[in-house]
């Protein structure tokens, strides 16, 4: 990687933003050329590079990289949720659903975070979190069980999202311990008790739904959210910059050891 000034570091995005040219989201969804394929490894590898909190501050400032940026996160958001859904229709396909899951390129990523949220929470076997925003491949929650014994509900917008998910599970053999609902934020709160209410990277609008939390929680109750903190990465996180109401009072923030970027986040409502 060459030097990353901060002049580098631009040129290198709006190179990399100018190269996406009029890719679409629909483009995106139906099978992408490879050569854009390339281009979202390239940020990957950019987003990884280290840099001082003040360049960090610098690049952030910039309006031009900034609008930029704002436009190569939400195509490299569609790029992912594309892998996740080609994984999910791939394990339902498999005759090994598991091995096929453990052959997805960010499983031990999930297996780290799982972890994390077990540590954070100070989850104990047969607990239940809930999951807003859990995806078409929840892989948070299924880690969550395999490794702790940690029971789940995900909620999920997107209705077609939330079958694939579901099918998935029971695919897996987890739908005893596994439960996909299609809803949001305010779907909360759940007849079922939970310890602890995790926010997913794209849940949004973030405000809107850490104000619900804080009306619906009852104290001592616990949240977690995700950021991003090292490197070039917290760039290209557009959604985790906001304030927590005053009902949440932070608790706990475990930082991240490879191959995990995230650093996750507790809160416990306290009023």
């Amino acid at each position: 990687m060459m030097d990353m000034t901060p002049d580098v570091i631009k040129a290198e995005f709006l190179r990399i933003h100018a190269l996406l040219g009029d890719l679409t989201d629909d483009r995106i969804d139906n099978d992408p050329d490879p050569i854009y394929l390339s281009h979202f490894e390239r940020i990957n590898r950019l987003a990884s590079v280290h840099v001082a909190d003040e360049i960090a501050q610098r690049l952030l400032s910039d309006p031009e990289l900034r609008a930029a940026i704002r436009r190569i996160s939400h195509l490299k958001r569609i790029n992912s949720l594309r892998l996740e859904i080609k994984c999910a229709e791939s394990i339902i396909a498999d005759p090994d659903p598991w091995a096929r899951l453990e052959q997805f390129v960010y499983y031990p990523n999930y297996v780290e975070l799982a972890h994390m949220e077990y540590r954070g929470a100070k989850l104990n076997a047969r607990d239940r979190v809930v999951f807003l925003g859990s995806g078409p491949l929840p892989l948070s929650l299924i880690c969550l069980y395999r490794r702790y014994g940690v029971e789940s509900t995900g909620i999920e917008q997107a209705p077609e999202y939330a079958a694939l998910s579901g099918k998935l599970v029971k695919t897996l053999g987890l739908d005893g311990h596994i439960r996909v609902v299609q809803g949001n934020h305010f779907s909360l709160p759940l007849e079922e008790r939970c310890r602890l209410v995790m926010v997913g990277a794209d849940a949004l609008p973030k405000e809107e739904i850490f104000a619900h939390l804080a009306k619906t929680l009852s104290p001592g109750e616990m949240i977690s959210y995700r950021i991003y903190e090292k490197g070039l990465r917290r760039l290209l996180d557009d959604q985790s910059v906001f304030d927590l109401p005053p009902e949440f009072s932070e608790c706990a923030r475990i930082r991240p050891d490879p191959p995990v970027n995230n650093t996750s986040v507790f809160a416990v409502k306290v009023k």
